[in-house]
């Protein structure tokens, strides 16, 4: 017996008269905890491919008029799957990845700490919304002048990554969604971070300064305490 899809608005927990832009950021939202290589879930594949069938639909303009007026099964509608495959086949498409290599002092990595890394990704452009161009979105337009076309541009991206204590040589930790952009319709890439842990220093002298300098801090720290 086939089972009912479920209401593409309730999927990405839209209002029916939801505009472009909360459609995209509510897929966005969704598809970064739902995306198989992340969600640790069963059924996690199964509901990022609902996902994505929804916004492969709402997202563009022709489909949605068509799902809108012949729409899903359920509620007393009995639409025709037809129309909906009108909307072509789902795809995804996914930014970059990007790669980064981080040194850390042996006391950082066994107590854990936070460091601010800078790194180079593809953004989304302001001035067309990733879409490449200015135009009605039934019709193409002009190339968009600031990302030239290709609906992303050169960024350098700042973040503030935590450290977990315990840190081993050589891990790898991931962060999702901070990668490179690919334009309208697409999925944020991941971060990849990893770790090289430094030998300790064989001279004693700088673990007694490191001790006195953390002790500094912890002084003035107490002393506006104090002060307030």
């Amino acid at each position: 017996m086939a089972v009912a899809k479920r209401d593409y608005y309730e999927v990405l927990g839209v209002a029916r008269d939801a505009d472009d832009e909360t459609i995209r950021r509510a897929f966005y939202g969704l598809a970064r905890d739902w995306h198989p290589d992340i969600a640790d879930v069963p059924d996690a594949e199964g509901r990022f491919r609902e996902l994505a069938e929804a916004y492969s639909v709402l997202s563009k303009r022709e489909a949605r008029l068509l799902y809108d007026s012949y729409g899903y099964r359920g509620r007393g509608n009995q639409g025709s799957d037809e129309v909906l495959r009108e909307a072509g086949p789902v795809e995804v498409v996914r930014g970059e990845d990007i790669h980064l290599e981080l040194e850390l002092r042996s006391f950082e990595a066994e107590e854990g700490t936070r460091r601010v890394v800078a790194f180079p990704a593809r953004v989304r452009c302001v001035a067309c919304m990733g879409q490449g161009s200015f135009g009605s979105p039934d019709s193409e337009g002009d190339p968009c002048p600031r990302c030239e076309g290709s609906g992303t541009v050169k960024a350098e991206q700042r973040l503030r990554l935590r450290i977990p204590p315990g840190l081993a040589d050589e891990t790898q930790l991931r962060v999702r969604g901070d990668g490179s952009d690919a334009g309208a319709g697409s999925v944020p890439g991941d971060l990849f971070v990893r770790v090289h842990v430094l030998p300790p220093s064989k001279d004693p002298r700088s673990v007694r300064y490191i001790a006195f300098a953390l002790l500094l801090l912890a002084i003035a720290a107490l002393a506006v305490y104090v002060i307030r």
